[in-house]
Order: structure tokens, then C-alpha cells, then sequence
């Protein structure tokens, strides 16, 4: 730990784009066999510090306003809603209202993989609305991939 020091911007743009190429929704959305013209920057993971990793990031590479950023949970059904809102809520600094709907239960892909005590503070997504941003993190994600495959 003590190797690392403290993180440039630089470092947390490139730990920033490492994150979504390896967490973030990056396929095309579709609606009625569509493609759509719209994409939000979504991320969704169990681990606090990496979460709050990706918060740095957004906030200041990407110079995203605390504001602009909301959050959903998936919870197992024998956890308490209320506190693990206010364990993220607290953990990213985001207010209970930037916190959207609550998912009950495992996603299929996760079905059968994972003790269901596993998570004991469910999943996180983090969501910003911005087109722009999508095509520009998809962009530096491409830009990665070049320079590592030189």
C-alpha cells in the first residue's frame, strides 16, 4: 500500500477508463430491435472503495457534478433497504434523493454462483446521463486497447 502514494489525475483517468472497460455497461441499448441514440455511463459493482474509485473519476476527470450522478441498489431480500441506502449514501457522498429504485434479488447471472451472504452491502450501479460522455469514455477505452496491443 505504501508503494502507491497519492494518485495523479492522470492515474485516475487511466484507473477510471481500466474500471469501465472491465465493470461498465458498455453494449449498444435497444429498444424495438433499435439501436438507440442515447446511453448513460453506468457502473455497477459490490466493492465500496472501488465505487468510490469511479466517483473520483467522474467527478475529477470527467468533471461531473456530485449532483448529476444517481444511484440504484440490488439487495438480497433479507437485507434492510434503509441501511444499506445510507451505507452508500454515506460511503459516495450522495444524497437519498439521487438514489432511484431498490432491486430485490440476484441477477441471472449471478443465480447459483455466490453464497447469498456474500454481498452484505448488495450492488451498487452508478449512473450519469450523458450521451457525451459514453462515446468519450468508449473512446479512451479504444485508445487503451491500442497502445496494449502496439
Amino acid at each position: 500500500a505504501k508503494e502507491i502514494g497519492s494518485l495523479s489525475e492522470r492515474e485516475i483517468f487511466l484507473i477510471g477508463v481500466a474500471l469501465y472497460w472491465a465493470e461498465g455497461y458498455k453494449r449498444v441499448m435497444k429498444r424495438n430491435g433499435r439501436e438507440l441514440t442515447c446511453h448513460a455511463v453506468s457502473l455497477t459493482n459490490s466493492d465500496p472503495s472501488l465505487a468510490q474509485c469511479f466517483m473520483r473519476f467522474l467527478q475529477e476527470v470527467c468533471k461531473v457534478s456530485k449532483e448529476r450522478i444517481r444511484a440504484d441498489i440490488r439487495i438480497y431480500e433479507h437485507l434492510n433497504e434503509e441501511k444499506l441506502i445510507e451505507f452508500w449514501s454515506r460511503a459516495l457522498h450522495l444524497k437519498r434523493e439521487q438514489f432511484g429504485k431498490t432491486y430485490y434479488g440476484v441477477s441471472k447471472s449471478s443465480k447459483s454462483k455466490r453464497p447469498f451472504n456474500i454481498l452484505p452491502y448488495g450492488t451498487i450501479q452508478i449512473r450519469v446521463n450523458s450521451t457525451d460522455l459514453f462515446h468519450r469514455i468508449i473512446g479512451w477505452i479504444e485508445g487503451v486497447k491500442r497502445e496494449v496491443e502496439k
